[in-house]
C-alpha cells in the first residue's frame, strides 16, 4: 500500500507537512501583464470616447426640449390649481412661464430659460402648413388645463428634433429626430 504522500505531487518537508512556497516565488504582477492591461484599457477608451462626445452633442439639443416640457407642465398645473390662464412666452433666445391677467395683460414670469446660442426652434400652429420662426409667440394654457396644439422644431448644427404637443395633457408626442 502506498502512502498518501506518494499519490500527490506536492513537496513535503522533513516533518511530513506540506512545504509552502519559497521566497523566490512571490506572487504579483509582472511588468508585461501590467502593460497588457493598460493597453487594453487604452483601446477601450479610444473606442468609447467618440460615442460619448456624440451623446454630449445630442444632450445640448435635448436640454431645451426638456425645459420646455417642464414649462408646459408648470403652466398647465398652475392654470388648473389657480383657475386662471397661463402662457409660455416663446422668445427668440429664451422662453418663460407667466400667468395671464385679464385686466392688465400678463404678469411677471415665474420661470425663465435661456436657449444656447446655437439652438433654434420654429413653431407650427394649428392650420399652418410650415414651421415658422417666431420671435414673440405665446403658447396659451386655459384655466381648465387645455393648451393650444402646436408642433415644435428644434435645430442645432444640422441636427433636428420635431415634436407634437397633445392639447389635453400638454405632453410632447410623436417625436421625430435626426441626429448626426
Amino acid at each position: 500500500m502506498s502512502s498518501p504522500r506518494n499519490r500527490y505531487f506536492f513537496r513535503y518537508g522533513q516533518d511530513g507537512m506540506r512545504a509552502g512556497r519559497t521566497e523566490s516565488a512571490k506572487s504579483g504582477f509582472t511588468i508585461l501583464e501590467v502593460c497588457v492591461v493598460l493597453f487594453i484599457v487604452a483601446v477601450l477608451f479610444i473606442v468609447a470616447v467618440p460615442p460619448a462626445a456624440h451623446l454630449l452633442d445630442e444632450e445640448k439639443l435635448h436640454r431645451p426640449i426638456r425645459e420646455l416640457q417642464s414649462f408646459a407642465r408648470t403652466a398647465r398645473r398652475n392654470a388648473i390649481l389657480e383657475n386662471r390662464p397661463y402662457e409660455v412666452l416663446l422668445l427668440n433666445d429664451s422662453y418663460l412661464v407667466r400667468p395671464v391677467d385679464a385686466k392688465n395683460g400678463s404678469e411677471k414670469p415665474i420661470q425663465i430659460y435661456d436657449l444656447a446660442p446655437d439652438v433654434t426652434f420654429a413653431i407650427k400652429r394649428l392650420g399652418d402648413r410650415d414651421f415658422l420662426k417666431q420671435t414673440d409667440a405665446r403658447w396659451y394654457f386655459s384655466s381648465n388645463g387645455l393648451c393650444e396644439p402646436m408642433d415644435f422644431l428644434f435645430r442645432r448644427n444640422g441636427d433636428w428634433v420635431r415634436l407634437q404637443v397633445d392639447p389635453l395633457t400638454a405632453t410632447f408626442q410623436n417625436q421625430q429626430s435626426f441626429i448626426q
